[in-house]
């Protein structure tokens, strides 16, 4: 094979080498060829060659993140499993899929999850009252939304409240 890049001589310098290296069996070759490897893998990945693994977790990660903005631009307002699948380009369940295997919740307990952390810092202001920010976060019930930071933060929003702005 005749070859004119530097980076395709460097990988079939090193295929000589492993060869070498299996016929002469000396200490530790084991090691060598290991590295004759990496070399190979280097030049492969240096050069374009996108493995397809890399490409498909690209996608996946796209992919979440458009899902993450969508979720972080619309908190406040009604959200829908559907809605966010769709900002993911997915299907309801591979949405669900993705939020489990990457974020280990599913999409609507990341909704209410960051729901809460957006209240904590409206609930450090001294002239917010527990309704008005549970409905500003997106809650449309004031007794989920105290249930829910409960569950989250291990007190109440009131409690909270009153805790930060004790400093």
């Amino acid at each position: 094979m005749d070859t004119e890049e530097v980076w395709e001589k460097n990988i079939l310098a090193a295929i000589v080498n492993i060869n070498q290296l299996i016929q002469q069996n000396p200490s530790c070759y084991e090691i060598d060829i290991s590295m004759q490897l990496t070399i190979i893998w280097k030049n492969l990945i240096i050069n374009g060659f996108d493995l397809e693994y890399e490409q498909v977790e690209k996608l996946k990660s796209h992919r979440m993140k458009q899902m993450l903005n969508w979720i972080h631009t619309h908190y406040a307002k009604k959200i829908l499993l559907d809605d966010i699948a769709r900002a993911g380009q997915l299907s309801r369940s591979e949405c669900c899929r993705y939020f489990k295997r990457i974020l280990k919740k599913t999409p609507l307990n990341y909704v209410t999850d960051y729901r809460i952390q957006k209240s904590l810092i409206l609930l450090q202001q001294i002239e917010s009252n527990v309704t008005d920010v549970a409905y500003e976060v997106g809650f449309n019930s004031t007794s989920y939304f105290i249930a829910q930071f409960r569950r989250s933060m291990n007190m109440t929003p009131l409690a909270y409240k009153k805790y930060k702005n004790s400093y």
